[in-house]
């Protein structure tokens, strides 16, 4: 009996958070340059704090089904090929929160991820040959290796300017991670050429830097709103 309770609120908690991703997907967003009719949702800021909040199951799970409903509802059968990217940023943000998962420090976990995700970039014939494109996702990486716990630290706070240090910390490369798998399934749909990704490299910056800062802006208070209801369990495992 008690398993079904929990199984229920587990269930009511993402369909809530799902519900309130898709309704801000609705929301006009940023154009995705080189592919006509499809954009950058201002929910996608949402997902740094739904892995926070939500830890690294039921996050990425509500970020990803808001993100289809959104899609589904606008018509939007393009972007809904790029969903998937909703929960590789969610996940990542939801492990930097946690110190162990299944005993792998979170860190390491978000780490791995965006190494991983780099190495099939430059694994490709267009990566190959557009190497400097993957410098902004490098300086992700080197973010996480660099402060590594700390981020983690920062992100359990209950200091605000803490907090919001760990968010821009965690922010970055949680986007990007979601950004280099966008690349991977652009170039398997389209087979685009290296100079298009040379070309976009200056705007894919400042989508990215203007992303982070409003996952930061909008992360804080969801965050601290969701502990003063105790939404957020413990961070120090998952």
């Amino acid at each position: 009996m008690i398993a079904l309770r929990l199984r229920a609120k587990k269930l009511t908690i993402v369909a809530v958070f799902a519900a309130m991703y898709g309704a801000v997907s609705l929301l006009p967003g940023f154009p995705i340059i080189g592919l006509s009719g499809s954009e950058i949702g201002l929910a996608r800021s949402m997902e740094i704090g739904y892995g926070l909040i939500l830890g690294p199951a039921l996050g990425p799970a509500s970020a990803f089904l808001g993100g289809v409903v959104g899609k589904l509802i606008t018509g939007d059968s393009v972007g809904l090929l790029f969903t998937p990217l909703a929960i590789v940023s969610t996940f990542m943000a939801a492990s930097l929160s946690r110190r162990l998962i299944f005993r792998v420090r979170g860190w390491l976990i978000s780490s791995i991820l965006l190494a991983l995700l780099i190495a099939f970039w430059y694994l490709t014939p267009t990566g190959q040959n557009a190497p400097l494109y993957a410098a902004p996702h490098l300086v992700g990486l080197a973010i996480l290796l660099l402060f590594r716990s700390r981020i983690t630290d920062n992100l359990c706070s209950k200091e605000k300017r803490k907090l919001t240090i760990g968010l821009l910390l965690s922010s970055y490369p949680s986007t990007m991670a979601g950004q280099m798998l966008g690349n991977l399934i652009f170039i398997l749909l389209l087979s685009p050429s290296p100079s298009f990704f040379v070309a976009l490299l200056p705007v894919t910056v400042a989508e990215r830097i203007i992303l982070t800062a409003l996952a930061t802006v909008v992360g804080v208070p969801i965050v601290l709103a969701a502990r003063s209801t105790s939404l957020i369990q413990g961070n120090n495992a998952e």
